[in-house]
Formats: structure tokens, sequence, C-alpha cells
């Protein structure tokens, strides 16, 4: 299914984003791109999963977006943060009272946002140190965070963010799901492995967080215009600015990426070894990518957001060489419209 403003401009990028899927081993893809707040470009392909009878991807098709919903346990620390009820650089063993307090040492609230504690979290509450704080790069923490929010404010993430973002601006294809319903797209593991969903609470801690591509481009527009939504500020500023612009420690040495509050942040005075961002991107930009392949990407300077969905966990993926190509043909298309 294709909806488009500017077809022609797109093309290249359609084309692009259909060849991924096949070489990803996906059922589905979806592709939209917001620019000075409107969809000029949204297109749909695939089905739900490979089986026979399986639904066709559309508008209301909902993906796991995995590593993406990092951001959004990032937005609802950012609301305690402007609320009073943290403060970043306070260390985490103030609020994770079940781990070793000597072993949690220095690390602060802004070490888990932006990937670098230096912790190895263990079965039984069991932590060990790593790395020295602030001195490299980790993998994601975000049911750390989620469990220091309700510890201080005794609320959920999703509870957070229904009340503050999700029903105030009736998005009802954004979810923390609990059971199977039609329009769930499937995990595909393998070519020829059996489809799968990832259940879970919907606490917001957990990787079951389904949502359409219209409300993933939404939930980028929503940080581009920094809380303001058709004329309305649905969230203080302030929480964006901290969100989105570079929070990584100046520990942090220079070759290594930066973040926002999980959001990969392009800084372009700085060659980093390893960059989810495209090289073509401007200074400003970020981006969240999860493992099925869902991203979203949004370029201020271009006053622009681009959401692309997959739903493949299929291993020996290059997803750096992907992005780079992937962002280099969104800049192409949007100097063209």
């Amino acid at each position: 299914m294709n909806l488009t403003l500017n077809k022609s401009v797109f093309t290249d990028i359609t084309l692009y984003t259909e060849k991924i899927k096949r070489e990803m081993h996906a059922s589905g893809s979806a592709l939209v791109i917001m620019k000075d707040n409107r969809i000029v470009h949204e297109w749909y392909s695939g089905t739900h999963h490979f089986e026979k009878g399986a639904r066709k991807i559309d508008i209301a098709s909902q993906f796991n977006v995995y590593s993406t919903r990092v951001t959004y346990i990032g937005l609802a620390i950012a609301i305690a943060l402007y609320e009073g009820y943290l403060k970043l650089d306070h260390k985490i063993s103030n609020y994770l009272f079940e781990y070793d307090k000597e072993i949690l040492g220095e690390t602060t609230i802004r070490h888990l946002l932006t990937r670098c504690t230096g912790l190895k979290m263990k079965n039984n509450n069991k932590v060990e140190r790593v790395f020295n704080a602030g001195t490299d790069i980790e993998g994601k923490k975000p049911d750390l965070l989620a469990k220091i929010l309700f510890n201080v404010t005794g609320r959920t993430v999703n509870e957070v963010l229904t009340e503050r973002v999700f029903h105030p601006l009736n998005w009802t294809h954004t979810e923390w799901v609990t059971e199977g319903k039609k329009t769930l797209v499937c995990d595909i593991h393998a070519p020829k492995s059996y489809p799968t969903f990832r259940l879970g609470s919907n606490i917001g801690n957990e990787r079951n967080l389904y949502v359409n591509a219209r409300e993933l481009a939404m939930w980028g527009n929503l940080h581009l215009n920094k809380g303001l939504c058709d004329g309305k500020q649905i969230l203080p500023k302030e929480i964006f600015d901290f969100v989105t612009t570079i929070q990584s420690p100046e520990t942090l040495p220079k070759h290594l990426p930066k973040f926002g509050f999980f959001w990969w942040v392009k800084n372009n005075e700085v060659s980093c070894d390893y960059n989810e961002l495209s090289s073509h991107l401007p200074e400003g930009s970020y981006q969240i990518l999860g493992a099925s392949g869902c991203s979203c990407t949004v370029i201020p300077q271009l006053n622009t957001v681009a959401v692309r969905m997959y739903n493949s966990l299929c291993e020996n993926f290059d997803y750096i060489k992907d992005m780079e190509r992937y962002g280099k043909l969104l800049i192409s298309c949007l100097k063209n419209l």
C-alpha cells in the first residue's frame, strides 16, 4: 500500500526499504516521512508474517519496536526530573537499595540514560563493575530506570506516559501489549521459523512495546517540536531540551558516540568508531534503532522525522552499513522536495 504526496521524490528510499526487507528476511515493512508537521510520504508493504492467510501490513499494523522503546522510558524519566523527583547527577544508589552500594559507587542517573554505567546486572540483585562509570559505552538498562521511576513517583512508565502523552494526543496504537490481537506484527527470527509475539506486562519496563508507523513518527515529531502539538504544549519545552541534546558525561572518551536520554545524537565535531547515525545526517540530528529494524530519525535542521519499520530478528545483518545508506538516501530525497 502506497500513500504519498511526492511519489517520485521518494522512489529511491522506498525501493531501498523494500530491498532491505528482503535482505533482513522481514515479512513486512513501513516507511513514514514527516516534514513541517505533515506526512509527505507513507508506504506499507508485505504481511504480518509469512504463513498462509497473514494480514497485510497497513496503517493499523503495530510493530514491536524493541530498543526504540527506551526513548519512551527516557521521556518518563525526564518528566520526573522536571517535576523534581530526581536529579540527573544523583547517585542511583539513592534509589536502588537492593544492590551493593559500594559497587554502584558514583554511578548516576546520567550514566544510566547515556549508557555508560560500567555495571553488569546479574541474577538475585547481584551486580559487578566492568569499567569505571562514564568511561565506555554499554548496553541499555531501561529496566533500572523504570524501577527508579516507580520508587520515587509510585507510578509506572506506562501510567506516566499514558496520562501525559498518549491520552492527550489520542494515540491508540502505542501500547505495552499483554495479549495478542490482529493488529500486531509478528517477529521473524529466521526465514523458515515460526512467527512469534513478544508479550509482557503493561508496566513499561519490558520489550513488548508495539507501535504503528504513524504514531512512532508522531513520537519523533513531538520531540522535534519540543512538546508542542497542534498549537498545544503537551509537555514543557525544557523536558525536550534535556532529552534530545547530548547528556553524556565529559569523562566519556571523544571517539565514542554521545547520547541524549537514550537517543543517539549527531555531533559532527568528533568522528566515532561506532555510530548508528549516518554520516550524512546534519549536526543535531538524533535517532533510535531497535533490534527488529524499527527506527525513528529526527532531523531538526530539515524539520523532518523519518520512521522505518521491520519485523526481523534474523542474525548477521549489518545495521550500521544499512543506516549509513538509509541516511544518505533520506537526505537526498529531502533536498529534492
